[in-house]
């Protein structure tokens, strides 16, 4: 059986997976990645596996019942996808074939073991050319108490992210991140946004090993058309970080808190694709990773001086320090309005 794994939201925006899955019936179907997921949510595809995980261990899930990993991908150029696509191949703890079809270079490579000779015909039917896997390897080193990770497929103005976190806008060339311990203490090639490496400490620091490294234009094409289905969940939930966690929570809310420009703008438009109103508490910072996104009917977006302080305020107070509360959304909208009214400087409805 061949493990068929979609990586990022193009390969569903440009019917490329409706396509593939077309070709390979029968095959087992994943994906990896947030915005992966939206664009599945709005394809209406049925039938993929979304495990919440990155890519890595979504491919070794696969492996484990199937005798070919094929990854697809449309990325925002041949060579930032091929690298993606080898990356993944020598994490992989098995020796089944791993081949790639990146389709925004309609090309697929054998990252490891063999192309099967079904799969390379079915490939070259719907046009894809063999082209050699590139050399390419999580390229790190240490310099006394510092580890070192060097990334260099990012293009001048791309957003930097690791795991997900905004940290900056490539300046071009190689980008260089340096940790000691769990502490981003060193960033080469990118203009830094401080906020971000003062979230990422917030939430732990960061395996540099083991991160998600990315770089992108945007998270999302803007035209895309958002699939609806309401949502019958209880409570209001508290989210800092917009990730697949998201998806499991718009089943069982009624509403959200969220804390960020950026936070706010993707996860509301993945909740009101179920309905969910969000209250938005934000600084007017944001860094348009995420353009398109709208708000379910009954949000509201406060501007404050400082949303991250205002975020832990509300958490503190409302919350009682953790991320749900079992009151209704009306309620705790105007309790976060009434809080954090003094330092409001915007308020926008929707």
């Amino acid at each position: 059986m061949i493990g068929m794994l979609f990586h990022g939201p193009e390969v569903f925006d440009t019917g490329w997976a409706a396509r593939l899955m077309t070709v390979f019936p029968g095959a087992r179907y994943m994906l990896a990645g947030t915005m992966s997921r939206t664009a599945l949510f709005d394809s209406g595809l049925q039938g993929v596996e979304t495990p919440g995980t990155m890519c890595s261990p979504a491919a070794q899930a696969l492996a484990t019942d199937c005798g070919v990993i094929l990854l697809a991908t449309c990325s925002k150029s041949t060579e930032a996808g091929l690298t993606l696509g080898k990356i993944v191949a020598q994490k992989l703890e098995t020796a089944q074939p791993f081949i790639q079809a990146e389709c925004a270079g309609m090309v697929y490579a054998a990252h490891g073991g063999n192309c099967p000779p079904d799969v390379a015909a079915a490939l070259q039917a719907l046009g894809f050319a063999q082209t050699d896997s590139p050399q390419a390897s999580i390229d790190t080193w240490h310099e006394g108490a510092r580890l070192y990770r060097r990334m260099r497929t990012a293009q001048r103005g791309d957003y930097v992210l690791v795991d997900g976190i905004f940290i900056g806008k490539a300046q071009g060339g190689e980008v260089v991140l340096a940790t000691e311990g769990r502490r981003i203490v060193e960033v080469r090639g990118v203009d830094v946004k401080e906020h971000g490496l003062e979230k990422i400490e917030r939430f732990g620091g960061v395996d540099l090993a083991n991160a998600k490294l990315a770089s992108t234009a945007q998270l999302r094409s803007d035209a895309v058309d958002a699939r609806i289905s309401m949502s019958d969940g209880q409570g209001v939930v508290f989210i800092d970080h917009a990730g697949m966690h998201v998806y499991e929570l718009a089943r069982e809310c009624a509403g959200a808190v969220t804390v960020g420009d950026d936070t706010t703008a993707v996860t509301a438009d993945i909740l009101r694709r179920f309905g969910v109103p969000v209250i938005g508490v934000v600084d007017g910072d944001s860094d348009s990773l995420h353009t398109s996104g709208a708000f379910a009917p009954g949000s509201v977006v406060l501007t404050v001086k400082a949303d991250d302080e205002a975020g832990l305020r509300v958490q503190k107070e409302i919350f009682q320090g953790g991320t749900r509360s079992s009151a209704d959304f009306a309620d705790i909208r105007d309790r976060v309005v009434a809080l954090l009214a003094p330092e409001v400087i915007d308020r926008a409805d929707h």
